[in-house]
């Protein structure tokens, strides 16, 4: 289990270096067989796909400078297609109320073996992103997440609506979900201590 751990918010210009690791970290937990190329393609994909949400807030968990935990959420603007809209074909605005602030979370990962015993990294880096989202009002949290990961969440308490069938995606199975405003808040209020940190700020300079 990895110790010392350190949170920072990640600039946006280490967005090819947060894709790096999700990637990765997603091969190492699902043992998908791939081939450089196939990796390659899908870290330029993502890439892309990253750098279009210049608006997001990136937090990372961090051990002797490696990375060691992600999480990426950022509120939709009216010109924004969300992953979960284009994956899933999903009109997230048919989901919500006129005027409700919509956020995605994405980029969930967090080193395999780092986390065994109380799931602390998950549960920060969960409650960093959901704190975001909690300043827009009623503001309700889309996703698309791992079935194992889905459980999880669940667990610790937060409500978590599947709104669509699971896929394939990213060597797992995959699937929609709403976090609904008043879903999140019991495990904001028991978590509230670890959002008591001063967070870094992990420049384009920083060796990673």
């Amino acid at each position: 289990m990895i110790q010392n751990i350190e949170y920072y918010t990640m600039c946006h210009e280490n967005v090819d270096e947060l894709i790096h690791f999700v990637i990765n970290e997603n091969h190492l937990h699902h043992r998908e067989i791939v081939t450089v190329e196939q990796i390659n393609s899908t870290r330029q994909l993502l890439c892309t796909e990253e750098k279009q949400y210049v608006n997001s807030q990136i937090f990372v968990a961090m051990s002797d400078s490696i990375i060691c935990g992600s999480i990426r959420i950022f509120q939709k603007t009216v010109t924004q297609i969300l992953p979960i809209e284009k994956i899933f074909n999903i009109n997230v605005e048919d989901l919500v109320g006129a005027g409700t602030p919509i956020y995605h979370i994405g980029r969930f990962a967090v080193s395999k073996g780092a986390d065994k015993r109380g799931f602390h990294i998950f549960k920060t880096l969960i409650a960093l992103a959901l704190q975001v989202a909690q300043q827009g009002q009623g503001g309700i949290v889309f996703a698309e997440c791992d079935v194992k990961l889905l459980r999880t969440i669940r667990l610790l308490g937060i409500e978590a609506e599947s709104i669509g069938a699971p896929i394939l995606y990213l060597g797992s199975e995959t699937v929609p979900i709403k976090l609904p405003w008043a879903g999140y808040q019991v495990f904001l209020e028991k978590n509230k201590n670890v959002l008591n940190r001063k967070l870094q700020i992990l420049k384009k300079d920083v060796q990673i």
